[in-house]
């Protein structure tokens, strides 16, 4: 299998702290997303990432390169992630998941259509922040990271059926939680 960043690897698992930081460069903005998808809170996700590339960098002498990298990269992350979510819980009891997850905006839309579908968007991300974790990390990753069902099975090591019918249930309990604003015309002025 051809991984796009096997040259880069390479180099940094002989120590090339340069290659590395390229690998970092070019990587970083979906280690931060993933984060951010999973904690739901900003300076946690930045926090995490730094975290998420001193682990690789430490494990990078062990990648066998049976996967591509950005798979085991993605690997490290949930790990690392779900790891620390457990540890918020612990000491706080809940993340702070009341951060606007995205901001949308509607390019030359009427004020109020865009309005209504920025808050449609908002309640989606917010709803799937309840969703039990199993499903809004599938949810995660297939919307905002935009993997294969077989990618998704792979990070995280669950059968293809399993992740198909997590994404069906995730769907299912948002069509049940979500209550979305009236359409622009349906709005009393």
């Amino acid at each position: 299998m051809s991984d796009p960043y096997g040259e880069l690897v390479d180099r940094s698992r002989r120590g090339d702290t340069a290659a590395f930081a390229k690998l970092v460069a070019e990587t970083q903005g979906r280690v931060y997303n993933l984060a951010y998808g999973v904690l739901g809170n900003r300076e946690e996700a930045q926090d995490v990432s730094q975290e998420i590339y001193l682990r690789v960098w430490r494990a990078l002498p062990r990648f066998r390169g049976d996967a591509k990298f950005s798979t085991w990269l993605y690997r490290v992350g949930i790990n690392t992630c779900l790891n620390r979510r457990r540890q918020l819980r612990a000491q706080l009891g809940v993340v702070d998941d009341q951060e606007v997850l995205r901001k949308f905006e509607a390019p030359d839309g009427h004020p109020l259509s865009t309005t209504i579908e920025r808050e449609r968007r908002q309640a989606l991300w917010e709803t799937v922040g309840r969703l039990p974790e199993k499903y809004r990390l599938v949810i995660v990753l297939f919307y905002q990271h935009e993997l294969t069902y077989r990618e998704i099975a792979d990070l995280l090591s669950l059968p293809l059926g399993t992740v198909k019918a997590h994404l069906n249930r995730a769907r299912k309990a948002l069509a049940k939680l979500v209550r979305f604003p009236q359409e622009a015309g349906d709005v009393p002025l």
